[in-house]
């Protein structure tokens, strides 16, 4: 005989062996449905750590304690500016009897100006920085200040001691430096 056909299995003992196989891998799978039910995997299948919170349903793990809460984050960004407000009711008139932003040459600037005319201004001659006005039922008291527009100092008085009698009010403009010199300034009477 030859070789090959020495070890060639008869059909016989093939069909022994492919029955003999499906009958223990029936039982096998059959013993496996036992002891481990459809869709279910056990612990010894998991290793720790590898399942996620997605990996299961909701409601299927109870909640743990809740923690403290965590540290306040930054502010954030500032919101949009609200719409405008409806204007207020006009305030009482001023208790200020006479005002006016003079400007630095003793001219008045009407707009802003109250009771005081170019007129009742005037400069001494020769001299700077002085300013005489003449208030309409006289001044009991009189404040000034420098305009924004200009630097320096102001005093006013209602004791005249460069002006000429007939004026009741007079003021005096200096640099920041405290030397007499023509400024604009504001100056309110009353």
């Amino acid at each position: 005989m030859s070789r090959s056909r020495r070890f060639r299995p008869s059909p016989a003992m093939v069909i022994a062996c492919t029955a003999l196989l499906f009958s223990l891998a029936g039982t096998g799978v059959a013993a496996y449905n036992q002891i481990v039910p459809r869709n279910s995997v056990g612990t010894l299948q998991v290793r720790d750590f590898a399942l996620l919170k997605k990996d299961f349903k909701r409601g299927q793990i109870p909640a743990g304690p809740r923690g403290r809460p965590g540290a306040p984050g930054p502010a954030g960004p500032a919101g949009p500016a609200g719409a405008a407000g409806a204007s207020g009711a006009a305030g009482p008139a001023g208790a200020a009897k006479a005002f006016a932003r003079v400007l630095a040459g003793g001219d008045v600037d009407d707009p802003r100006a109250r009771a005081i005319a170019d007129a009742a201004v005037s400069k001494p001659a020769g001299t700077t920085g002085v300013y005489c006005i003449d208030i309409e039922g006289g001044a009991l008291n009189a404040v000034g200040a420098i305009d924004a527009s200009s630097t320096g100092e102001v005093t006013t008085s209602v004791l005249l001691t460069g002006c000429p009698s007939g004026k009741e009010v007079e003021v005096h403009t200096f640099t920041s430096g405290g030397v007499a010199a023509d400024r604009a300034f504001y100056v309110i009477v009353n």
